[in-house]
């Protein structure tokens, strides 16, 4: 937002709500106009005064890591010698004494754009999530629509092999996924409804359904994603804590109240079946766009 527009909006709001000086102080604090002055990587950049800025919510390839300069170039190109808006979520600063921000540039929250150019990840820090669902959401549009250096299709087919694990798990399962091209990656023919998950125990197949609710059962350290209501006797995708550093998200956040896909074999566990989920390619998302 231009920087006297920003100015002459907060004036208005405060005089109208009567504590001018306070109103204005505490804006002041959450938002602060400033020039971009260098772009160290994809998630660092220094701005005047030599603030060192992290951008909240994301995770940019390392140098020594593919896509590294991709990512860094992409950021120069958007922000570098411009002005733009930051934002302080609840952490002040990293263990590093970066400050941690979310960057505006034109009403364009960067922190989501260069993720949904696919040069950078989304990645949950709490407790600094306000607007971790939109930095989600450009991951999700950004693999369903296989752009930038991260997600292109020559990346990301590939083969998944399934270590063997607990009876109360499941077995071996090598799966092989590419990244979808329309709203579903998989034909209709090869989907089963939720409600049929029961009758394939024992078969590899693509469970759709809505997931109507979440629960993060940390001391046994599992995440459900329910897709009926109540979850006893019906279908369940089920995410070890094993796998958790595999989502760049929290499943149990983003994947509520979402319609999706999950693949894989099919299990029982105390009369209701279930599959076990080791990475975001195993749930796909319905894409609209």
């Amino acid at each position: 937002m231009n920087k006297m527009k920003k100015i002459a909006f907060l004036l208005v709001l405060c005089v109208f709500g009567g504590v001018l000086v306070g109103c204005i102080e505490q804006n002041q604090s959450e938002y602060q106009d400033v020039l971009v002055t260098q772009v160290v990587d994809g998630d660092t950049i220094t701005v005047e005064g030599g603030l060192r800025v992290r951008l909240i919510g994301i995770d940019a390839p390392e140098r020594d890591e593919k896509c590294y300069t991709e990512a860094k170039e992409y950021l120069k190109s958007m922000i570098l010698h411009k002005e733009v808006d930051l934002e302080k979520d609840i952490t002040d600063k990293d263990q590093y004494g970066r400050s941690l921000r979310y960057v505006w540039l034109d009403n364009k929250l960067v922190n989501a754009e260069i993720v949904r150019a696919g040069v950078a990840i989304a990645k949950q820090y709490d407790p600094d999530t306000k607007y971790q669902r939109i930095i989600a959401d450009a991951e999700q549009e950004a693999i369903e629509k296989q752009v930038g250096c991260l997600w292109s299709p020559e990346v990301q087919s590939t083969t998944i092999s399934v270590p063997t694990l607990t009876p109360t798990q499941t077995p071996t399962l090598p799966l092989t996924f590419s990244l979808p091209k329309t709203k579903w990656k998989r034909s209709d023919e090869d989907v089963i409804s939720y409600l049929d998950a029961g009758n394939y125990i024992g078969k590899t197949k693509t469970v759709e359904g809505t997931i109507v609710g979440t629960f993060k059962y940390t001391k046994g350290k599992i995440i459900f994603l329910n897709f009926h209501d109540p979850y006893q006797g019906y279908f369940t995708a089920i995410i070890w804590s094993s796998y958790w550093d595999m989502f760049p998200f929290a499943p149990e956040d983003y994947y509520k109240g979402r319609e999706v896909r999950v693949t894989g074999e099919i299990i029982e566990y105390k009369g209701s079946p279930e599959i076990v989920v080791r990475s975001p390619s195993q749930i796909e998302v319905a894409y609209t766009g």
